[in-house]
């Protein structure tokens, strides 16, 4: 870096931690981001100025909090930098950009063939190119969330997709790529909604079961990265073999493929809408009724041994795992209360549904992108044409 380059580096550190604030809290007030960063009014005055004149933070009126000078709110610029995240799931993906707020802006969404990994990623790349061309500039980085190991940009096995040893660099086109399991990525998502957690246990229920323990907002990943693979905790059948390689995977207990069959139905086409449509069915019968109290006592005993094992200030649900609890409440709370340790019943973790809704594995796949890219020196880079 040149020293002008690096001069305007540092010009921008205190920028960088101010925009890395309002990743982390949602809708935060001007006040707010004083007091994170200990600035009196007017230097904070001063810095969103600063923000504001660079495309990176637009303000709008906060509701007034008792006697004193009003403030804003600070959300992303509509003209500022945003990263393209991508969901890819078992038979679809999704495309959205995101903005440093968090925000979510659904562009694109289409099916695929699962276990063509090469043509999903031609087209995904083909997106990508149309995208960034079309949104001029404001493309930092692209992250891409699938239901399997990754490491670096490979995916290491997602045995619900069919793919092994996958690279996906290719999609993002030259920018930046941040790849991650979607389960952890909606688990960081999660755990900006609840600032005050320490430690937040997030468990995702799709076809198989994920998620993450974070730990002041950001995810416990492991030596290797692998960290969060609860679905792989051999909690289910010892005879049933995953496509992991391992027996007994607690994930294969909630796979609608293995499922329909118990019912006498066909492998369903739409594995999620199948699951769906079993814990929704609004009078069923004695076999789904049945079917439902086995996998809400098998989520219960789970989460009980995550608690047990992980010690979380608190544990939340996403993708089925709500409706499937609410499905069948009391199964869900004998398994639970009965899997837990005696020196955790005295102060049981709270067990909430999740804030994040439905686009929870993208707003926390890009605020794990911007992490990485964000930095002062890409803030020096971004601001000098305004400057």
């Amino acid at each position: 870096m040149s020293g002008t380059a690096s001069s305007q580096a540092r010009h921008w550190r205190t920028a960088a931690l101010a925009l890395e604030f309002v990743r982390r809290r949602p809708a935060p007030t001007r006040r707010d981001l004083a007091h994170e960063l200990g600035l009196a009014s007017g230097a904070a005055s001063d810095l969103v100025g600063r923000l504001r004149a660079a495309r990176l933070v637009a303000e709008a009126p906060a509701a007034a909090q008792g006697p004193g000078r009003p403030t804003t709110r600070l959300h992303a610029h509509p003209e500022g930098p945003v990263v393209l995240a991508v969901d890819l799931r078992h038979g679809d993906w999704r495309l959205a950009a995101c903005g440093i707020d968090g925000e979510v802006e659904p562009l694109v969404s289409e099916r695929h063939r699962t276990a063509n990994a090469d043509a999903v990623l031609r087209r995904l790349r083909q997106i990508v190119l149309q995208t960034v061309q079309r949104l001029d500039g404001r493309v930092l980085a692209v992250g891409v969330a699938v239901p399997g190991l990754t490491a670096g940009t490979r995916v290491l096995e997602a045995s619900m997709l069919g793919w092994r040893d996958v690279e996906l660099d290719a999609i993002a086109a030259g920018l930046p790529l941040i790849a991650g399991n979607d389960a952890t990525m909606a688990a960081v998502a999660e755990a900006r909604l609840r600032p005050s957690i320490g430690s937040l246990l997030h468990l995702v229920l799709e076809i198989g079961i994920g998620g993450a323990l974070v730990l002041d907002g950001s995810p416990a990943q492991g030596a290797h990265g692998l960290g969060g693979e609860f679905g792989h905790m051999p909690f289910g059948d010892p005879e049933e073999v995953c496509g992991c390689g391992a027996r007994g995977c607690w994930g294969l207990a909630f796979d609608p493929r293995l499922l329909a069959p118990r019912l006498g139905e066909p492998e369903p086409a739409d594995p999620r809408g199948w699951l769906r449509g079993l814990l929704e069915f609004p009078r069923p019968g004695a076999a789904r009724r049945r079917l439902r109290e086995q996998l809400a006592a098998h989520l219960g005993r789970g989460t009980a041994g995550l608690v047990n094992a992980l010690d979380p200030d608190a544990v939340t649900f996403g993708g089925l795992a709500g409706p499937l609890r609410a499905a069948a409440p009391d199964a869900f709370a004998g398994a639970f209360a009965a899997g837990l340790m005696g020196a955790h019943r005295p102060a049981i973790p709270e067990v909430a549904d999740g804030q994040a809704g439905e686009h929870a594995t993208l707003i926390g796949l890009a605020l794990a992108a911007f992490d990485r890219v964000l930095d002062a020196q890409q803030l020096a880079l971004w601001a000098s044409p305004a400057a």
